[in-house]
Formats: C-alpha cells, sequence, structure tokens
C-alpha cells in the first residue's frame, strides 16, 4: 500500500493516477482488527 501511495505522489501511477496527488493517507489493520496502523504522506517540491 505504501508503494502505491508514493507512486501517487511521485505521478507514476499509470491508469489509477489522482491528477495533483500531493497527499496520501494509508490505514492497515491487523489480527483480528485489534491493529491499526496510519501512514500520512506528502509530496514535498
Amino acid at each position: 500500500m505504501h508503494v502505491l501511495a508514493c507512486m501517487q505522489l511521485h505521478g507514476s501511477a499509470g491508469g489509477i493516477q489522482v491528477p495533483g496527488a500531493e497527499l496520501v493517507g494509508v490505514f492497515n489493520m491487523g489480527g483480528a482488527a485489534v491493529t491499526h496502523y496510519v501512514s500520512l504522506l506528502e509530496r514535498l517540491h
């Protein structure tokens, strides 16, 4: 998920590219929905 998010920020996501993406969020749940991780990534200019 983080790789796809970075591809959005880099502008290299091909057919699934969101035009002008500058901020992305990644949310992952693990185990029996007891572990949650959130990452926010921002493109630097």
